[in-house]
Order: C-alpha cells, then structure tokens, then sequence
C-alpha cells in the first residue's frame, strides 16, 4: 500500500470514531431526558388526562384527584342568547374522593399521550352531594325559563273573507325535565358547559307545510264559500263568513260546528224571530194602531231541531236554506218580521163586534156577544188562534148559579187555553151586540149569530189569528199563555 493511501484511511477511521462518539452522546442525552422526564411523570399525571371529563394533565397525581372534585362554573346556552349559569357553590356541590382511589399510569408511554395525543380518561365514582332544591330553584327563576315565548302550531285565520296560513312561533321555552337531565349530568360527570338542541325545546307540532294543516285548509275553502240561509219572512239572518267561522273546531283533518256554540246562535235567532208571548202593534179597525196583549198565537223556534238542519247543509259543504223547525206556528209570517198578515179575526169587545178579514178583504163581520163583565166570566183579551173545529160539539161547564150545563153548538172553534172559543148561540135569536154582554154575556165564549159561525168556520183555517181587544172599556184579562 502507497503512504499516500494509507494518510487517506487513517483519516476516515479518525472521522468515523468521532461521528460514532457524537451518535453515542446524542443518544445518551436522549435517553437520559426520556429517564429525566419518566421520572417526572412517574409523580404527575401525562398529558391529555381527564377525570371524569376534567383536564388534569400535569397535575400531580394526588392533587388530580382533588382537582376533578373541586367547585366548578357550568354554564347552559339556549336560544334568543338566553343561557344559564351556575357556580357549583350556589347548590352546595360536594364530591368525596372515593377511598383508596389511585391514578394508575405507565410513565414511560408519557411520549405516546404527548406525541399522537392519546388521551386518558379516567372515571372515578366520587361521592357527589348537592341541593336538589336550591337547583329547582335558579334554573327556574333563570332566563331560560321566565318570560319565555310560548310555541304555537301553525294554524288557520279568517281575515278579509278568506283563509291563510299563520306560521308556527317557535318560541324558547325549554323542556324542563331534559335541560335539568343535562345539568344533573355535567354536575355528577365532567362539568361541561351545555348547548341546547332544538330537542331540549318544547316545539310547535305543526308547521306551515305540514300535511295536516294542507289537508285543513282544503276543507276551510269549501266553509270560506258557503252561506246558509234561513227561510224567516221578514228577517234577513245568515250563517256565513265570520258567523260561521267562530263556530268552527278542529276535529282531526277537518272542521265541525261547535254544537254548542250553534245552539247559542240559534237562541239569537229564535229571540229574534219569535213572535209567541209578545205584544203586538195592531191595526183596529176604525180605530188605527193599537198595542194587543199576547196569547196562544204565535211562532216559536225549534231551536235543537233548527240547528240539526244547519248541521246536515254544513256537512254538505255547500250552500243551502234552512227551513225553519217550529215548536209553534202561527198562520203566517209577514214581511215586516210580524205573524198578522191579511187573514185574521177582529173582535172588539167594547164594540161587541167582530169582523174576519181574508187575504185582505172583509169576509164577513157581525155584532158579538162576549162575556159577562162580571169577575170570572169576561172574555180575555190577546192574541188567540183557531186552534182546531168541531161540527156538533157539547159545551159543558158551570153557570152563573154553580150548576153544570150541557150546551149543544153547531160550529166550535176554541181560540185559546182559557175554555173560550168561537161558536153559534142560537138561543139568542137576533140579539146580539150592544151592551147586552153587561147583563146577558156568555160563559166567557164569543157568541155569534148561527150564519156567521158557519162562515167563519166553513172559511178559516186551523191557526188562523184571533185578535181580541178592548177599545174604550178596561174590564177583561189578558189571555193565558
């Protein structure tokens, strides 16, 4: 080997011997800082270590436990920036380290946690004590729950005539019993702060587009056109648009009338229409306007009855008329809301006369014989109806003197509930009207002469309006009713 290769090797081995001694001191110092910090860790808990969701990483191990069970601040974040805050000291939070509790860790992996951020979390089951109640009482007083906007469905209005759809309110009154789960949990766990869902909240349960509230509007449409009429002469009365609406309940995926509240309207109605048991403005013959006492006649409303009709057109959802049911039906009604068309029966007992008119025309009139004046015998005065007729009837009754008498008539035609009526009195010839009714009257019955019971009875029909009244003397009753 030449000198000159030989310099040349003695080198390198130089260079390698010291690169060999660089390596080793490098590696040496990195495991003596590996031991160093072993030794470190063998008296401190690793990096990324939670107790029971607690971070107490770098902590020495007897303080971590201590730590994970120390007072804490929590705090929950609702909607609309409202949120709750707790300090774990406003509910006398305390937890017990359990006894011969121990934080087991491998100090030589302390590497592995701090390099790939392995984390260690480890659960501890202290001994957790705090005041339930005190807890109750500030999240209930807290913001997440006073004065809190109320959730509302999606719903229907009527306005201008029509329909729409008014959009849920969604609202931020949390769901008491799962907001307080969560706070029980982050009190008795790790002490996290909590953020609400749309799940902790009480929700609307319809929306605008939702199935339901489609399938409701359809049905408003077809109420939204409908108008139900009522066949009252003289009165314009309608169940439609608003009317109609403020009846309306939901019952699943339609509407229905609330009966109750139909019922209340039809008592509107019969308070108006019904002419039973009223006064009445009258037009006496040869007289003018005269107010008559009530009796027998006149029209009374069905209510229940009535509101079953209006029942089957609703159902129907379409328009109609409803014929009105009747308790009591007078002879007709006329159109200025009254039951005294042109057909009726007059009698003036001051006058002792009586005159039927017929679709406006005097059928017939004649002197009268009424009753004595005598208390308990006078005829009553009001508003009676022909309430039925009978050929060849027996009157019966007591007289004047307490007897009973049996008296046999042609033409009967009762007008009341008092025992009076229409009927010939044969018995009296030609002698009728007058004041003879002061001395001679009837039983209380309106006598006529036999031609004239027969017209009246051979020409008036059931029902047919008998006005009795008394011009210029005052001695009769007002008839039962």
């Amino acid at each position: 080997m030449a000198k000159g290769q030989r310099e040349v090797r003695r080198i390198i081995i130089t260079e390698n011997k010291k690169n060999n001694k660089l390596w080793m001191l490098v590696g040496l110092g990195i495991v003596s800082v590996y031991l160093v910090v072993t030794v470190i860790f063998s008296f401190i808990t690793l990096p990324n270590t939670f107790i029971n969701g607690t971070n107490v990483s770098y902590s020495s191990r007897q303080s971590a436990l201590q730590e994970a069970g120390e007072d804490f601040n929590l705090t929950v974040k609702g909607r609309d920036d409202r949120s709750f805050s707790l300090n774990s000291k406003d509910i006398d939070y305390s937890a017990k380290i359990p006894q011969n509790a121990s934080i087991d860790q491998n100090p030589f992996a302390w590497p592995i946690y701090l390099a790939r951020g392995k984390k260690d979390d480890l659960k501890f089951d202290y001994n957790i004590k705090y005041d339930e109640d005190k807890l109750d009482s500030l999240l209930k007083e807290s913001k997440l729950f006073t004065n809190v906007t109320e959730p509302k469905d999606a719903g229907l209005v009527f306005k201008d005539g029509s329909f729409d759809v008014k959009d849920a309110v969604k609202g931020n009154k949390p769901d008491y019993d799962k907001v307080k789960e969560k706070i029980v949990k982050s009190i008795t766990t790790d002490h996290k702060n909590i953020e609400l869902s749309d799940a902790d909240y009480i929700n609307p349960e319809v929306l605008s587009n939702s199935k339901e509230l489609n399938n409701l509007m359809e049905d408003a449409k077809k109420i939204e056109a409908m108008k139900i009429k009522f066949n009252f002469n003289g009165f314009d009365i309608q169940l439609a648009g608003k009317g109609l609406v403020d009846m309306l309940e939901q019952k699943g995926k339609v509407f229905e009338l609330n009966y109750d509240k139909l019922l209340a309207f039809m008592k509107e109605v019969a308070d108006k229409t019904d002419t039973y048991g009223k006064n009445r403005k009258f037009k006496a013959t040869g007289i003018g306007e005269i107010t008559v006492n009530p009796g027998v006649y006149g029209f009374v409303l069905d209510q229940v009855a009535t509101a079953d009709e209006v029942l089957k057109i609703f159902n129907q959802r379409k328009s109609g008329e409803v014929e009105p049911v009747y308790e009591r039906v007078g002879l007709e009604r006329t159109a200025n809301g009254g039951d005294i068309g042109d057909t009726y029966i007059e009698v003036d007992i001051s006058r002792q006369h009586l005159w039927f008119y017929k679709k406006g025309e005097l059928f017939i009139e004649s002197p009268v014989v009424t009753g004595l004046t005598s208390p308990g015998w006078q005829t009553n005065v009001g508003v009676g109806s022909i309430q039925s007729k009978a050929r060849d009837a027996e009157l019966k009754g007591v007289d004047f003197t307490g007897a009973n008498y049996k008296t046999p008539v042609s033409y009967w035609m009762p007008i009341g509930w008092d025992g009076e009526g229409l009927h010939d009195a044969p018995w009296r010839g030609g002698a009728f009207g007058g004041s003879i009714y002061f001395s001679d009257g009837s039983h209380g019955c309106l006598n006529l002469p036999p031609h004239v019971a027969k017209v009246i009875f051979e020409n008036a029909e059931i029902h047919t309006p008998v006005i009795v009244y008394e011009s210029s003397t005052d001695n009769s009753p007002a008839m039962s009713y």
